[in-house]
């Protein structure tokens, strides 16, 4: 039977925080990120993706976060005070479809995985040497059942010709695209003055693209420019603004003049 013949995983990772700190720690510092950027902050060492949406996503365990990137080269380290208002995301990152099968401890089924989180049974042996090589049983990880609620179990795979295997892979190139972020719609949050302030201070952005500013303070800010004025933007509440020209804008907030951003607009 296809499923005996699979090698369980001795150990489980069940965070990422435990796993990738000792190298986590070779990250570049930088008071300036923007969305698709991997972050983490000075005191903890756990690494998230920084969504348009202005949420900071999880990978929940260090197999996940190796099939995206081959090491820690490009985090960035923030503030634990801008860490801190940075929300979490609504769901959490998953494979790169492709790059792995897997299975989960109480379904003898091994999974294919497909953009957006979408599991799809790879249904014999023979179908699973065809789209992951002779060594398909070293391509298979296994993912704890707590994990499992972040993905979506779809058709399964009848043929190979159904699963092109590289070109899978090479339509999600990045983690933006398998959660199908709209990078043009950008979110900056409003934490108080002794909290991070704007978050992130400086991103930038492509021409075209829309930017979101949330109070995540109990108390009202503004977001002043030489080009735009939000006005008083009360607790949970947002101010947008499209930016249709390249170039550096620079804004504060009118109540407290300490907090200053930047918007990067490029082509």
């Amino acid at each position: 039977m296809f499923a005996k013949k699979l090698t369980a995983i001795a150990s489980v990772v069940t965070t990422i925080a435990m796993s990738l700190a000792p190298m986590a720690s070779h990250a570049v510092t930088t008071g300036a990120f923007q969305a698709g950027d991997l972050i983490k902050g000075t005191q903890f060492s756990t690494v998230y993706y920084f969504g348009p949406d202005g949420r900071r996503y999880v990978f929940p365990n260090d197999k996940t976060y190796f099939t995206w990137y081959t090491d820690f080269s490009t985090v960035k380290t923030i503030s634990d005070v801008q860490l801190q208002t940075i929300p979490l995301g609504r769901s959490n990152i998953t494979y790169r479809p492709g790059v792995k099968m897997v299975k989960i401890d109480t379904d003898p089924k091994t999974y294919a995985v497909d953009q957006g989180g979408v599991l799809r049974w790879v249904k014999t042996q023979e179908l699973a040497e065809t789209l992951f090589g002779i060594n398909w049983n070293q391509r298979i990880d296994d993912v704890p059942d707590p994990f499992f609620i972040n993905y979506k179990v779809g058709t399964p795979i009848e043929m190979a010709s159904e699963y092109p295997i590289n070109d899978v892979k090479n339509a999600t190139p990045n983690i933006a695209i398998d959660k199908q972020f709209d990078m043009t719609m950008v979110t900056v949050t409003i934490g108080s003055a002794t909290a991070g302030g704007f978050v992130p201070a400086s991103t930038t952005v492509k021409v075209g693209s829309t930017v979101t500013w949330t109070n995540a303070d109990i108390v009202p800010h503004t977001v002043t420019g030489d080009a735009f004025d939000s006005g008083t933007i009360e607790k949970a509440k947002t101010y947008t603004r499209t930016f249709n020209t390249a170039g550096s804008y620079d804004y504060h907030d009118g109540i407290y003049p300490v907090m200053q951003g930047t918007i990067n607009v490029v082509q």
